[in-house]
């Protein structure tokens, strides 16, 4: 596991954070955080930017993660999805899953999740550490190890990008 902070120069994080947190950006409703049946009563609003499964690019946004790709050193991509986790009374977790499934024909080796905002929020691994969400730092680890995303008690939202990829 690696851990960056001011992974981007804060002018082109500032680009990405405009858009993304604008009042006016289209967030979708999802129903569970892992999957549409989730026990843990936890809902998510998403944005799907690239998709191998649906044929790749999948919103007009794409080429605002160009840098990001390549600062990533992207050989493959599999997978960019925005998530916003709206604030919570207590930290709640979506749920430990890995990005990379046995059945998966599309295997990545790498997930990268860049935090676009600061909160109380983080990223825990199963097998043991947290990663604070801080804005511009991004997490990149093995695919196949199980982690969640905790929701924030100090902000209304909490925001990341993630990234699944070769390398």
């Amino acid at each position: 596991m690696q851990v960056i902070d001011n992974f981007l120069p804060e002018y082109q994080f500032k680009q990405i954070i405009n858009v993304i947190l604008h009042d006016n950006f289209a967030w979708y409703w999802n129903d569970g955080v892992i999957s549409r049946d989730d026990k843990n009563h936890l809902y998510q609003f998403t944005h799907g930017i690239y998709n191998i499964r649906y044929g790749g690019i999948t919103s007009k946004y794409y080429s605002l993660f160009d840098v990001v790709q390549q600062k990533l050193g992207v050989c493959r991509l599999d997978r960019i999805k925005l998530n916003l986790n709206p604030k919570t009374v207590f930290h709640r977790k979506g749920g430990y899953h890995m990005d990379l499934r046995s059945d998966d024909i599309y295997q990545h080796e790498k997930t990268a999740v860049l935090y676009l905002n600061s909160n109380n929020g983080w990223t825990e691994f199963k097998k043991g550490g947290k990663v604070k969400s801080v804005a511009n730092r991004v997490v990149i680890f093995d695919s196949n190890l199980e982690h969640t995303g905790v929701t924030c008690t100090d902000e209304k939202r909490r925001v990341v990008i993630n990234f699944n990829y070769d390398v």
